[in-house]
């Protein structure tokens, strides 16, 4: 059931969906992903509708009564994202064979494809990217607050929106705030990080930034989980390599061989690299390589149209906490494969764009949406997504859209920029010529 705190709170974020101007149209999914607990729903004849759905629905109506129904010019990531998630509700009902699953995949398919749309219409220049970063840095300061509270007291303020509360493991709080579990709260907030940094290189507002990513630090370290964790760290260490992303597929193929060259001189298969993550005290890592373990030795039963239940695989397997298993699980092999590719050409594209030969700044935007994308891709080892840090990961991937579309502003940009640097070679050349004269007419010169 849903709070009458949340309904109060659902009414506002509808009304700014439908009333904000353009520029502000992602305010309320942003705020409603940060700040509404994720089992608050409202029920009509057995159909789920979520905050964020509903906030779904009322962005569809706006766009298209307000007359920018215009439809979007497909490009070839656009047509990948919606293959993956067709395919994947096609074989998940052949799977079942039930009306419930048809029902359900229904509204898995209206959240993903839902969202991907709005935000591919909302994300359709630089500027919107930089709003979407201003708008989570501004919110990270607010729940940096609200974790403080629960991480000092152990007491969800969030509990009077939502059934959250604060589990507590090792003598420490795991701090969760308004999501379903405290590793997707580290997750969401770990991912973004990227974003701040790459904003903070080209933006007036440095101190939004600053204040942004140690902030999102605290909240991540509060959650006590690896999984968040790892990946901020991993994020962080990849953001400095700025100046050698061009030999980023290099670094890649590099990668790989030696993931190879390990698993032939381990005794254990290279996934058991996994079991040995415990960066906070009580992790699960050898449930994980576990999991991954048995997926692998499980494949004749799961690659065709996936299977209904892992828990024969082993003790607690029925619960996938990696995110790659759950797609081959519920999708099939050829789900998987989709979703590795999407992943494998959001990465690439994302990263390419920072080598255009656009602005500096412009440059470290698209690399922080770069390392934020690989950051999920990191993330998925650990955990599957579910809640709230479903609307980040289409986020990222409706941006990863427009850089797919090659827009005619990327281009303008890129000859702004040639401008920019002819004029300043233009100025130091008149600037060498006029002291060579100075130094050899001293009396002529004012």
């Amino acid at each position: 059931m849903i709070t009458q705190g949340t309904i109060a709170f659902a009414i506002v974020l509808s009304l700014l969906a439908l009333l904000v101007p353009k520029r502000y149209f992602l305010l309320p999914y942003i705020v409603a992903a940060c700040f509404v607990p994720a089992d608050q729903r409202v029920i009509i004849a057995d159909l789920d509708f979520t905050v964020l759905r509903m906030l779904v629905v009322v962005g569809v109506l706006r766009i298209v009564c307000s007359g920018d129904s215009k439809p979007l010019r497909y490009n070839a990531f656009d047509k990948l994202v919606i293959a993956w998630a067709v395919v994947g509700a096609v074989v998940f009902v052949l799977q079942w064979g039930t009306f419930g699953a048809i029902v359900n995949r229904c509204g898995t398919l209206f959240d993903s494809l839902g969202m991907y749309w709005l935000f591919r219409k909302s994300v359709t220049k630089l500027d919107d990217i930089k709003q979407v970063g201003r708008i989570l840095a501004a919110c990270s300061l607010v729940m940096v607050v609200l974790v403080a509270l629960e991480w000092t007291t152990g007491q969800n303020p969030f509990a009077a929106l939502g059934r959250v509360g604060t589990v507590v493991r090792e003598g420490e709080y795991r701090c969760q705030a308004s999501f379903p579990h405290s590793i997707m709260l580290g997750l969401f907030w770990a991912t973004a990080v990227p974003l701040f940094v790459g904003l903070w290189k080209t933006e007036t507002h440095k101190w939004l930034y600053v204040a942004a990513t140690a902030a999102t630090a605290f909240i991540v370290i509060a959650t006590r989980s690896s999984t968040p964790l790892l990946t901020l760290m991993i994020v962080g260490a990849m953001i400095p390599l700025f100046r050698y992303r061009q030999y980023g597929r290099l670094a890649a193929w590099c990668a790989v061989a030696m993931l190879v060259a390990l698993h032939i001189v381990m005794k254990a298969p290279v996934w058991h690299l996994i079991a040995r993550v415990n960066m906070i005290g009580g992790s699960t890592g050898w449930h994980r390589y576990h999991l991954i373990n048995e997926a692998i030795n499980h494949f004749s039963e799961w690659a065709v149209l996936g299977t209904r239940e892992t828990g024969h695989w082993g003790y607690g397997l029925s619960d996938v906490t990696n995110q790659y298993v759950l797609e081959g699980v519920r999708g099939g092999l050829i789900t998987l494969v989709l979703f590795v590719i999407l992943l494998i050409w959001a990465v690439a594209r994302v990263g390419g764009a920072s080598l255009r030969k656009i602005s500096t700044g412009h440059q470290w935007v698209f690399w922080g949406v770069c390392i934020s994308l690989f950051g999920h891709c990191v993330s998925f080892f650990g955990v599957s997504y579910f809640g709230q840090i479903i609307l980040l990961l289409y986020l990222t991937f409706a941006i990863t859209g427009w850089v797919f579309s090659n827009p005619r502003q990327l281009r303008l940009e890129e000859a702004v920029t040639a401008y920019r640097l002819e004029h300043e070679k233009d100025r130091r050349r008149i600037d060498r010529h006029r002291q060579l004269e100075h130094a050899r007419h001293p009396s002529g010169l004012s």
